[in-house]
């Protein structure tokens, strides 16, 4: 049986200030990954593809549905994904977004390592689609994955994994962020882009 557990890191908007704020998203402790005697394994670099590893193509199918651009796949954004995936497994596979973020994030956590692909990994975020209120845009702790994998103005992702507490942790990082308050009705389109 695999085991899964989701984070979205919101980010909101002051209209004062313009600056990105997150928001914290508490994960209940027995949620957070446990601590594991095994050393944390280093993350694995996407195999090299054509298109880009298979997680980035599961990214651009969900995003064409709803008219969002293809993202292309960032070496800087893979560095800092991986950077907080091993800061992660080293706090005995805390399962957190990274309290100075630049970027938007998605964490997934899932036991054993391997039982999913990177596609599935992507295709577990895009199914919170059937929490999202496509009218009441907003921000939603059930969809927050789903809004920032078909966030519209973001155009670059990179994604980092690493095995550690009995499973295997994944963080993506998005540039520009999405799920910023007041811009959802724009960047968040139903499918067959209405």
């Amino acid at each position: 049986m695999t085991r899964l557990l989701l984070l979205a890191l919101l980010v909101a908007c002051g209209p004062a200030t313009g600056r990105a704020t997150p928001e914290s998203a508490e994960v209940p402790a027995a949620d957070r990954g446990a601590p594991s005697a095994d050393p944390p394994r280093e993350e694995t670099p996407p195999p090299a593809a054509d298109d880009g590893p298979p997680i980035l193509a599961a990214h651009n199918r969900f995003r064409a549905r709803h008219c969002a651009p293809p993202l292309t796949w960032s070496k800087e954004l893979v560095a800092e994904s991986g950077k907080w995936a091993r800061n992660l497994a080293a706090h005995h596979c805390a399962f957190e977004h990274n309290p100075d973020p630049h970027h938007g994030e998605n964490l997934a956590y899932f036991r054993p390592p391997g039982a999913l692909t990177e596609a599935q990994v992507a295709e577990e975020w895009y199914k919170e689609i059937e929490h999202y209120n496509f009218k009441r845009p907003g921000f939603s702790m059930e969809a927050g994955h789903f809004t920032q994998l078909v966030w519209a103005s973001t155009r670059r992702v990179g994604c980092s994994s690493v095995e550690c507490g009995g499973g295997e942790l994944w963080v993506c990082n998005y540039d520009p962020p999405g799920n910023m308050e007041g811009d959802y009705d724009r960047n968040v389109l139903r499918e067959g882009c209405k």
